[in-house]
This record gives C-alpha cells, sequence and structure tokens, in this order.
C-alpha cells in the first residue's frame, strides 16, 4: 500500500479561491463528465492504481473510477475531490487522512487498501496530466500535450499531437506516432520512443533505448542514457550536429561519418557529424551504441 503520496509540479498548483469539491464516497463507481475549452489542462492524481486514457468520440471529458477494496477496506474509504482551476480541472483520489488532494497522506487511524482504476475519454485538443503512485498508464490517441507518472508501472503512449513528458520509477516506457519533443525516464526498463518530430531526450537506470526521429523540428541538444543497456538512435539522413558518446564495455556503430575530436578512444568518442550543430551525449554503463539514418 501506498502510504505516503507527494507530487511536486508547478502545474499542479491550484488558484486561490478554487472551487474543490468531494465526490463519490458510497459509490463502487463513479463517474464525472464536463465539456472543456481547448487547451485546457485535465490533472488526474492516483495513488493506487492504473490509468487508462483514450480520445472522446466528442467534445467532453468522460471520467470513471472504478473502486477495488482489499484486505478489509470498504469503498467508503475513498471519495473524489474535483478542483475547478484558471487552467482546467484537477482530479485526485482522496483517503480518509487527507482533507485535500493538495494534503499528503499519513498514517491515520488504520491502514486503507483500496486500488483504483481510471477509464478517462478526452478530446484530443486538451492537455493531459496523469499521476499515479502505482499502476500502469496507457494513452492513446488522447491529449494536446501529455505528462505521465508512475511510481511503478508501464508507461504506453499512442499518438499524440504535442509535447511528451513521461516518468515511472519502475517500467518500461513505449511511446508510438507521437509528434512533438519527447521526454522518457525509467529507473528501470526498456524505452522505445517513435516520433515524427524530436527532439528526444531518454534515460533509464537499466535497460536498452531504441528512439527513431523522422525529423529535427528545433536545433536543441539531446542525451541518451543507460546505467545497463544497449542504445539505439535513428536521426534524419540530413543530421548535422556534435556527438559525445560513451560505454564502459561496448562498440560505437555509425551510419553517419563521423569527425572524430582529440584522441581516439573506443569506449569515448568525441566528433563531428556533418557540419556541426547541436551535441548528441550518449552514456551507457554496459551496452552497445548504434546511430543509424532514417
Amino acid at each position: 500500500m501506498i502510504r505516503t503520496f507527494s507530487i511536486v509540479a508547478a502545474s499542479l498548483l491550484v488558484a486561490q479561491g478554487a472551487l474543490a469539491q468531494q465526490q463519490g464516497r458510497d459509490d463502487a463507481t463513479w463517474t464525472w463528465s464536463r465539456q472543456l475549452e481547448s487547451g485546457a489542462r485535465l490533472t488526474i492524481i492516483n495513488p493506487d492504481g492504473p490509468i487508462t486514457v483514450r480520445e472522446a468520440s466528442g467534445n467532453t471529458v468522460q471520467v470513471r473510477a472504478t473502486k477495488t477494496p482489499r484486505r478489509g477496506s470498504s469503498i467508503r474509504d475513498v471519495a473524489f475531490e474535483v478542483q475547478e482551476t484558471g487552467v482546467g480541472v484537477l482530479i485526485c483520489t482522496v483517503y480518509p487522512d487527507q482533507r485535500s488532494c493538495r494534503e499528503d497522506r499519513n498514517n491515520g487511524d488504520r491502514d486503507v487498501h483500496v486500488r483504483v482504476a481510471y477509464e478517462i475519454a478526452i478530446p484530443k485538443s486538451l492537455r493531459l496530466d496523469a499521476t499515479t503512485g502505482n499502476g500502469d498508464v496507457s494513452i492513446e490517441r488522447a491529449g494536446a500535450d501529455v505528462h505521465a507518472v508512475t511510481g511503478n508501472g508501464r508507461v504506453m503512449v499512442g499518438e499524440t499531437s504535442g509535447r511528451v513528458d513521461v516518468t515511472t520509477g519502475n517500467g518500461d516506457v513505449t511511446i508510438e506516432n507521437a509528434n512533438g519533443p519527447v521526454t522518457a525516464n525509467s529507473g528501470n526498463g526498456r524505452i522505445t520512443v517513435n516520433t515524427s518530430a524530436g527532439p528526444v531526450n531518454a534515460n533509464t537506470g537499466n535497460g536498452g533505448i531504441d528512439v527513431r526521429m523522422k525529423s529535427l523540428v528545433a536545433a536543441d541538444g539531446m542525451s541518451f542514457t543507460s546505467g545497463s543497456g544497449s542504445i539505439s538512435v535513428t536521426l534524419p539522413d540530413d543530421f548535422n550536429g556534435r556527438i559525445d558518446a560513451m560505454t564502459g564495455s561496448g562498440s560505437l556503430r555509425s551510419d553517419f561519418e563521423i569527425s572524430i575530436v582529440g584522441r581516439m578512444n573506443p569506449q569515448h568518442i568525441r566528433g563531428t557529424i556533418g557540419k556541426g550543430g547541436p551535441l548528441l551525449r550518449f552514456v551507457t554503463g554496459s551496452g552497445s551504441i548504434e546511430l543509424r539514418k532514417n
């Protein structure tokens, strides 16, 4: 069970005077729906349980949250708080020892074991923040910008039109058909990214990284690091930039011609691709590095 759940993110700050209302304490399944303006932000905070998001068929947000009590807990141990803010709506799971979703959980009078599964449909024009302490996050064709966090679980993001920023403490990250910049982090898991428009930054404590970019819309540097795993990055064939690649016990393979800068070292290579430009940084403790052309 997750006893303490703390989120420190500027996007979750609620304007003073925002309307907050707890709902659904007596419901095994709670539902909520509302039309939001294009560009508004929907934020979901769930201490324990998966979050699944899909594209809505219309212009209305639909939220369905299903409680699963365990070990003597009751559905009444969990309610839902809705906060309407100046930028959108925040919805969170609230436990008995919390007066509001902005308050951390404490020990309380007794343990509470209620897992909540969120199923959400949102228009593609909305921005999305989805956070769970324990559970998978799956987002398919939903959200202009996507920010997803799980303490323990996989993160899967399908087609998106804007920026994608995802983090998991333990689990694989898969991002398919993104159309904007991507940042992906995993404490322990494989990262796979396919995007039509980079840049991409990817970091994992343990696992491989496979990133494919069809184009680059900004001349930003990019970083790819793995504590233990191979790294493969595919770039447009007209890419120009600099490279700094280091591997503890692997090799470097490149489809691009690299003009080496400094002394040649099989485990640490610095060089220039084409006319030079943004820096590509590769670091792996144990694994190979591959730089490929589209």
